[in-house]
């Protein structure tokens, strides 16, 4: 555990000191990877499916807004349904508006959420993202993920069905629009994207949910909940849809979910709960109820010895009495408690500066009812 600890720590202070270079580099390689499959599964027009595009579009991509990179990766995949039928670029171009109308109005700082759905799609492993999405991200990130979900989905079919698609068509408009409408209806008829677009908008939402609850190994809990979730869900809905779905690869894919979920849930949030207390405290104005839970972190030096730790039964529930003065109080204070007050007097602070004064509203009989903003009882 303590070589895990030291790796861990030289691994975030390696890159929190080239943060400036890792970035670009980890995203010229999703943008990369996603331009590969694009190109393997489309590659409709030759022109965009050439390496030299390819490279250039992902180091473009590397310095580029990831959202603005996600709208360069729309209108190439565009181009390629119009070079395989005007009938699927139309198509794929209206759910492309429709998807980032929704995506940049609730979900637009999930960009790689948004452009990692489909890659895990293409290397077989789906069931990573929801779970994950769950964990560092909130219930908005739904949107990205479906969205994610429903795009892959969509090339995916139109992919397989190419010679049909291209076959289907003709000159006149009403044979457009007949090819059109047979698209539409082979894609309503794909249940595998239902199955998948529930399953894993409910797993983020869950995921979520449990891993925000005040309780120990919260992160432990929601990365179970989460994946075992994922796979009944995916069993229910293929069920009452009767949708095509491999369970084999869904209870595959559960295993891998945890596993992976738990590496990134050690590296982000690796706590002690051995050492967890809860503190209550006070001011001249509220009182306070706080849950501290250490982190597991270590002292990289000339040994890395460990941090000092306590032992489970020297773990005690600090609790503040009434003092005379407000010094007595600080003086005394123990340094979780010290640490809690000045987070919550600079958060109220930073709340008080920013907070918009609303009007106070009107009671029944016209007098003015209820708190200025700002007035209300803090939380924890």
């Amino acid at each position: 555990m303590r070589d895990l600890l030291v790796i861990k720590e030289k691994l975030k202070k390696f890159v929190g000191k080239n943060e400036v270079f890792i970035l670009p580099v980890l995203k010229f390689l999703m943008v990369f990877i996603a331009m590969s499959k694009i190109n393997s599964s489309l590659g409709f027009m030759s022109k965009l499916s050439n390496g030299g595009i390819t490279l250039i579009v992902a180091l473009a991509g590397s310095f580029l807004p990831l959202n603005l990179t996600l709208v360069i990766l729309a209108l190439i995949i565009t181009a390629h349904m119009y070079k395989l039928s005007m009938e699927c670029a139309i198509l794929v171009l209206a759910l492309f508006v429709i998807m980032f109308l929704l995506y940049f109005r609730f979900a637009s700082k999930d960009s790689v959420g948004a452009l990692l759905v489909p890659i895990s799609f293409a290397f077989k492993v789906p069931y990573i993202m929801p779970v994950s999405m769950g964990l560092v991200g909130g219930p908005c990130s739904m949107v990205s993920v479906g969205c994610g979900t429903v795009i892959y989905q969509v090339l995916h079919y139109i992919a397989v069905n190419a010679e049909n698609i291209k076959g289907g068509g003709g000159d006149k408009i009403t044979e457009k629009l007949g090819s059109l409408k047979a698209i539409v209806d082979g894609m309503l008829e794909n249940k595998a994207v239902i199955v998948y677009a529930v399953a894993f908008s409910i797993t983020v939402l869950v995921v979520y949910i449990i891993r925000r609850l005040s309780i120990n190994y919260s992160w432990f809990i929601a990365i179970a909940a989460g994946s075992i979730g994922c796979f009944v869900l995916v069993l229910i809905t293929t069920a009452a849809l009767h949708a095509q779905v491999s369970l084999g690869g869904a209870f595959f894919g559960m295993i891998i979910s945890i596993i992976v979920n738990l590496i990134l849930q050690y590296f982000l949030f690796d706590l002690d709960y051995n050492r967890s207390e809860r503190v209550q405290f006070e001011d001249d104005e509220y009182y306070y109820y706080v849950k501290a839970v250490p982190k597991n972190t270590i002292k990289l030096g000339g040994n890395a010895e460990p941090i000092r730790r306590a032992k489970p039964e020297h773990v005690r529930e600090a609790v503040r009495r009434p003092a005379p003065t407000r010094v007595v109080r600080e003086e005394s204070a123990t340094p979780v408690q010290t640490r809690a007050r000045e987070t919550v007097r600079a958060t109220a602070t930073n709340a008080a500066k920013t907070a918009v004064k609303r009007p106070a509203s009107k009671g029944p009989l016209g007098m003015s009812g209820g708190r200025p903003a700002g007035e209300g009882r803090k939380k924890d």
